[in-house]
């Protein structure tokens, strides 16, 4: 007789498995848009939502990429009249502001990402979202405390993207207080 898996394996399993196939149809989807790169969605989105005006060193800590390879990507998306570098006044700092066609990019960008990931949602009832979203708060928080853990303690020394790189802040409710990664760091418990 075949042995079963637990529950918990069960959805550790499916839940993998559904994370790729998601990640995989929201990043193709954004990625045609700008059509730039993997990084390049996230970039607009991190920018539209709130880091418009960043500096390079804090685009790269956002995304998880070298400084150099920052650099690159904000050469790739100047030339294609996305961004704009804008120095500060001292002429020390250079920001990095979104151009409107950047902004209208961006929009696209996350509508894009809203509808690749409806379609997930489409065969559940509204009882069954709110159970999802509730689960999925749940989880965000969990790993958003791990991930500062690993921060703390250095046990991935790789630097880390932030997980709301890519995200609709209107969708989460972070000005309202419904962001669970957001919750987490402003109750102090990350670094």
């Amino acid at each position: 007789m075949p042995q079963t898996k637990s529950s918990r394996q069960h959805a550790a399993n499916v839940l993998g498995a559904l994370s790729l196939v998601v990640a995989d149809r929201m990043n193709t989807a954004v990625e045609a848009i700008a059509a730039l790169g993997p990084s390049a969605p996230a970039t607009l989105a991190a920018m539209h939502e709130f880091l418009d005006g960043g500096s390079v060193t804090q685009l790269s800590s956002v995304l998880g990429l070298t400084h150099s390879g920052t650099v690159r990507l904000v050469d790739r998306l100047a030339t294609e009249g996305l961004v704009e570098r804008v120095g500060a006044q001292d002429g020390r700092a250079v920001s990095v502001v979104l151009t409107q066609h950047g902004r209208r990019t961006a929009e696209r960008i996350l509508r894009t990402r809203e509808e690749s990931l409806a379609t997930a949602l489409s065969a559940l009832s509204p009882n069954e979202i709110d159970n999802l979203a509730a689960a999925l708060d749940t989880m965000l928080t969990t790993v958003t405390l791990a991930r500062a853990e690993e921060r703390s303690t250095r046990i991935n020394r790789r630097p880390q993207p932030w997980l709301c790189r890519l995200c609709d802040f209107a969708a989460c409710g972070r000005s309202e207080g419904d962001c669970p990664v957001a919750n987490v760091v402003t109750a102090g418990k990350t670094s």
